[in-house]
């Protein structure tokens, strides 16, 4: 565990998965119209472009943009099924920049 340290970078970027992983649950256990979600996606956005090169703009942007279809009611019941694979990856990616693979 001697190339696992606590810094900000890795504090902050734990909160993101524990963000991340709470936005997941409570699609599938709250409402869909729910407005956090989108709080979690400015703070998404704001962790990507503070953080330039630990996120691919892309793969944020779809989850974005799933999460406003979602909240928009433009066939949430299948967007929400779609969303995983964009939040799937920042979970990934997180994981991999705390224990920088």
């Amino acid at each position: 565990m001697e190339n696992l340290r606590f810094t900000l970078f890795n504090a902050i970027t734990v909160f993101m998965m524990a963000l991340t992983g709470l936005v997941v649950w409570r699609r599938f256990a709250g409402k869909l119209s729910s407005n956090w979600p989108l709080g979690y996606d400015a703070v998404l956005v704001g962790y990507t472009i503070g953080f330039s090169g630990g996120l691919n703009p892309y793969w944020v942007a779809a989850a974005v943009a799933c999460g406003l279809l979602i909240r928009f009611g433009f066939y949430p019941d299948r967007v929400r099924l779609a969303e995983l694979i964009p939040l799937a990856y920042v979970m990934w990616r997180c994981v991999g920049l705390v224990l920088m693979w």
